[in-house]
């Protein structure tokens, strides 16, 4: 089994919002992705890139509002965490396409942006995107919003490029999106890309086209090693984790489609591993049972409770096997 994208949980924030203008039921699309609200309300969180994908497309088609991702990317980018206030507070427009490039997978583990060059022009590029074909696009769209976003925080919000490249072969869904009419778009292409005259990277950044919250001593690097490990099992086991810390819920057959695999794979992967999936969801509730066994406003039912335990008993004989006493017992020895 291949690691498990990530991606921040405030990606799915520009969706949402959309989706509310609109009038549509987000709370049941999220739950068909597996995204419930409780997840998403630490935007830093990680979550499966899968179920991103899968609510970006489900939202856009059980909507009708194919160019979905087109709205969803005016999420401002200095909303965007220590990577969005890193990209804003670029000292030039190449810092700070430099700085998106480096820097986005501190938010999309498998993220791929760069920049290219072609005579007087240089590209701003994101490579190949996953999923199926609606995913690509609502990601696509979301992606290029968000690209074009850092060049005007430089060139001004009125500047709009000669040519975009879309990985997108259904230019139908955007032919009456005012946005694509400002340039020449070509469909089909390879990656997602920007044209932008090499000239206009030296221009400098001007805060006060940025609308910006944050203070210049944000400009800082940021560390991306919790997105980017290859390990499969660590990656899910950051997931289930996550889930647990905020909805209590999570069956096997929701961790095999956070995994993007079948249950059966799912299965088969952890027996290599020397686990099962049941081990897996007690390591998380214990991992999270022992910092609330410290806080004594908590009796040790609720904290049962929270953790998605049935009853006081299961807990009981849950954490009884990682530490050899009882939840009660052990808060006992905290306390001497």
């Amino acid at each position: 089994m291949k690691s498990i994208p990530l991606v921040r949980a405030r990606y799915a924030t520009g969706y949402i919002n959309s989706l509310i203008q609109h009038g549509a039921p987000v709370e049941k699309l999220l739950l068909r992705s597996h995204l419930p609200l409780e997840l998403l309300e630490n935007g830093d969180g990680l979550i499966s890139a899968y179920s991103l994908w899968r609510f970006a497309e489900d939202a856009a088609l059980s909507t009708g509002i194919l160019d979905l991702g087109y709205y969803a990317g005016f999420a401002l980018v200095e909303t965007h965490g220590d990577f969005g206030s890193n990209v804003v507070h670029a000292p030039s427009l190449h810092a700070a396409i430099h700085t998106f490039c480096s820097e986005a997978r501190a938010e999309y583990s498998e993220a791929d942006f760069y920049l290219a060059y072609d005579g007087a022009s240089s590209w701003f590029c994101r490579g190949p995107i996953e999923g199926t074909p609606a995913q690509q696009q609502q990601i696509e769209l979301y992606l290029i919003i968000l690209m074009l976003q850092t060049i005007q925080l430089v060139l001004g919000a009125k500047w709009h490029p000669k040519t975009i490249r879309l990985q997108s072969t259904n230019e139908n869904d955007l032919v009456n999106n005012e946005f694509f009419l400002n340039s020449s778009i070509e469909f089909s292409s390879t990656v997602t890309a920007i044209e932008i005259p090499i000239l206009s990277l030296a221009t400098p950044m001007l805060m006060a086209k940025s609308n910006a919250t944050v203070s210049k001593d944000s400009y800082q690097v940021i560390a991306v090693s919790d997105l980017t490990t290859s390990d499969p099992l660590a990656t899910l086991r950051q997931l289930i984790s996550n889930q647990v810390r905020q909805t209590n819920s999570l069956n096997i057959d929701m961790a095999a489609d956070l995994a993007g695999v079948s249950v059966r794979k799912l299965q088969r992967f952890l027996q290599q591993k020397g686990t099962t999936y049941s081990n897996l969801i007690d390591q998380a509730r214990y991992n999270l049972a022992v910092p609330s066994l410290n806080d004594t406003s908590l009796s040790i039912t609720e904290i049962a409770y929270q953790l998605g335990y049935a009853d006081l008993a299961h807990f009981s004989r849950s954490f009884r096997r990682f530490t050899g006493m009882s939840p009660s017992t052990y808060r006992k020895e905290l306390q001497e």
